[in-house]
């Protein structure tokens, strides 16, 4: 083969193995259902840009054609990449983190996607070949999915809706809607009667797998998708009969399918469905009490302040926590997005942001319908019903990698449609000298080994070691140096990932603080952890979340004023947020601040009484000042139980030596429960406590014969107080 043939068949493999993507789970990586699918995309993309552009300099014929979709598609990488640079972190908007594997690195691969893809499938067959792939690939993941409702395999979220390999029962529904339309478009085009069935059970099997991910966005965007379509080849085609017959049959089938729902949204097998319950569950008041109905209206005031280019990508938590609404508090903590991707991009790049979004929609259907006339009507129409289906989708989450990648394959068949007769940009000047080329094909190879290097290895060797060191913490006795080596290296590549090496750093402080550590492991692992701390407050400016964090680690080591500073700067940051005020008010506890323990939990009460968690916090506080008819008032005022003999009462009457209380609330425990041996345990400590060592032995024999068992545990114990230990 000639090195341009090598080159073209190398960049359309890159283009091709991104079927395999959503099945990529590598089990030994953190948050695998995500990082494993983004490096492996990145590394495919680069390896294919690279074959591409010395393929591009050696043959004018694969180079760029103008378009309104490439136009468009660049306008939108440059206006992000500017709205990211005067954003408020530029070095989150780029690469994001490992849980999302989002950010500008991704747009930035999904661009060069679109111009590989755009400039070397550039045949009908191979744009037939691209669709067949998909399409059977997703009967791969159905089949995967019906084993998962079958229980060989494990539903990776629980529950009931099938996820796939996604690890998201969203993400794997909007694949599947994809792979639908992808059929449809192939049953239209094939002439052979055996294909034309086998696509036709693929798109069945797809949508049982659909209708199980319960994702109804999803359903809801591909009947809604259908019925455009279906409309407009009944009323505008003038192509065959058959095909507008059929149409108007799919346009009266989900009418009637949606009339009938309605009909039986009441009916008891409706109700007994996990399935069926949440599209019945639709309703008005419904939407008042998800977490959308709080965070689009944060979206939306957050816009108001950085209308033009927006905050930046991967920035909506500022917006969150300084517009955290109290009513949320038994819903995620830490929203990063807005859970709806129009939203998402108005936040991320302003309104010139969302425009530029908003305009690879309308530039694709306008070369599909003004610029593609090869295509015909019912395929035109099914690619318009598809992108109706996915932009309603988009409307109620955010978007992830395998999703990008169908939207700007069928950008990118769009835009081959549309210009595969014209001349590629800068064809008129011929083959460039073959010098110049020999000289190319060394720099472009440094310049794929460098990205490769920078842009995936740091981070895809940052995620294992980090892996590395959890493994070791996890695990009794911890493995001291091998965390701690785990987690150095982690660090010592300072890229993607960051923000999860802090937070978990922080988890694994208790372990690492244990006196069973040897001391001089202790000193280096905080020196580390401070290092990562503070380097993480001054990177992330603003953010409560590590704010918090800096408060959890300095109150670990005993440092109670950077405690208390890093504490009351997430307050201030996240001012209505209850679970910060709780750790405020933890460590007013801890250090026995109680005055200021018990106004730090009234705030966090007083912003959502009908929070019960923020009444226990509140009352407890009380408890530790010896403000027990407070307490109750609290518990009363709240509707709870106002025994107040609850762990966390508990604790408070034994940190404030009121041994009265303690053995008053244990006793109550043993008589209402005989056998309750932990209960009868705290009991002999408590009296221990108290001087009572004959009370404390005569306790621990009652547990001897409630559970002869623990009778080799409990001489230990009575030997031990026998012995003053």
């Amino acid at each position: 083969m000639t090195l341009n043939t090598i080159l073209k068949k190398t960049a359309i493999a890159t283009i091709f193995s991104v079927f395999i993507i959503p099945f990529i789970v590598p089990g030994d990586m953190f948050f695998p259902f995500i990082t494993g699918k983004g490096f492996l995309f990145r590394v495919l993309v680069e390896i294919g840009f690279a074959a591409w552009l010395l393929l591009s300099l050696r043959d004018a014929s694969v180079r760029p054609r103008k378009s309104w979709v490439l136009w468009a598609f660049g306008a939108f990488v440059a206006v992000i990449g500017i709205a990211d640079i005067f954003g408020v972190n530029p070095w989150k908007s780029f690469w994001s983190n490992f849980e999302r594997m989002e950010g500008y690195i991704t747009i930035l691969h999904i661009f060069l996607y679109f111009i590989v893809a755009s400039s070397v499938l550039a045949t009908e067959k191979l744009w037939k070949r691209f669709l067949e792939w998909s399409v059977w690939s997703s009967l791969a993941m159905s089949l995967y999915g019906f084993l998962q409702l079958s229980g060989v395999f494990q539903i990776n979220q629980g529950g009931v809706r099938v996820d796939g390999t996604f690890g998201n029962a969203t993400y794997l529904a909007i694949y599947a809607v994809f792979n639908i339309f992808f059929a449809l478009i192939l049953i239209n085009r094939d002439k052979e009667l055996w294909k034309k069935i086998s696509y036709g059970v693929i798109a069945f099997l797809d949508f049982i797998i659909l209708y199980h991910t319960a994702t109804r966005g999803s359903i809801l965007g591909l009947l809604g998708g259908l019925l455009l379509s279906g409309l407009l080849i009944a009323i505008f085609d003038k192509g065959e009969r058959k095909i507008r017959i059929a149409a108007a049959s799919i346009v009266g089938a989900v009418i009637l399918l949606v009339i009938g729902f309605i009909g039986v949204r009441h009916a008891s097998f409706v109700a007994n469905s996990p399935v069926l319950s949440r599209f019945a569950s639709i309703s008005w008041a419904d939407t008042q009490t998800q977490a959308r109905a709080y965070i689009w209206p944060m979206a939306i005031k957050g816009w108001e302040e950085k209308p033009v280019l927006g905050w930046g990508q991967e920035n909506f938590n500022y917006i969150f926590n300084a517009n955290y609404d109290p009513r949320m508090y038994s819903q995620e903590q830490w929203f990063d997005h807005a859970h709806n991707t129009v939203l998402d991009w108005l936040v991320a790049g302003g309104l010139l942001g969302l425009l530029a979004y908003l305009s690879l929609f309308v530039t694709a259907v306008w070369l599909l319908w003004k610029k593609s006339p090869d295509v015909s009507f019912t395929e035109k129409a099914l690619f318009t019903g598809l992108g109706a289906a996915y932009f309603f989708h988009n409307l109620f989450v955010f978007d992830n990698l395998v999703s990008y990648i169908l939207f700007v394959a069928v950008l990118a068949f769009i835009h081959f449609k549309a210009t595969r007769l014209e001349k590629p940009v800068a064809s008129e000047k011929g083959e460039i000298d073959g010098d110049d080329i020999r000289m190319a094909g060394p720099i472009i190879l440094v310049a794929l080994a460098f990205a490769v290097w920078f842009f995936n290895w740091r981070g895809y060797e940052t995620n294992l070691a980090m892996i590395d060191g959890l493994r070791a913490t996890s695990v009794s006795p911890v493995q001291a140096q091998a965390a701690l080596d785990g987690f150095a290296r982690a660090a010592s590549y300072d890229t993607l990932g960051r923000p999860e090496l802090v937070e978990r750093v922080i988890g694994a402080v208790p372990a690492m603080n244990s006196d069973a550590v040897p001391l001089d492991i202790r000193q280096k692992f905080a020196e580390l952890a401070k290092g990562l701390v503070d380097a993480q407050i001054a990177r992330f400016p603003g953010d409560a979340r590590y704010e918090t964090f800096a408060g959890t680690f300095y109150s670990s080591y005993g440092q109670a004023a950077d405690a208390e500073k890093h504490y009351l700067e997430a307050v201030k940051l996240s001012p209505k947020k209850q679970t910060i005020l709780f750790q405020v008010g933890s460590f007013y506890i801890t250090s026995k601040q109680y005055d200021k323990a018990i106004a730090t939990f009234k705030e966090a009460y007083d912003l959502d009484h009908s929070f019960a968690t923020a009444a226990q916090y509140y009352a407890m506080s009380l408890a530790y000042a010896g403000r027990e008819t407070e307490a109750k008032a609290v518990l009363a005022q709240a509707g709870l139980d106002t025994s107040m003999t609850d762990d966390n009462f508990l604790r408070a009457y034994i940190d404030a030596d009121n041994w009265t209380k303690v053995l008053s609330i244990l006793k109550a425990r043993i008589a209402a429960n005989p056998k309750d041996v932990g209960s009868m345990q705290n009991l002999a400590a408590a009296y221990y406590q108290m001087g009572n060592k004959a009370m404390a032995v005569a306790t621990f024999r009652q547990i001897e014969t409630v559970d002869p068992s623990l009778k080799a545990q409990v001489e230990q114990y009575i030997q031990a107080i026998q012995n003053g230990q």
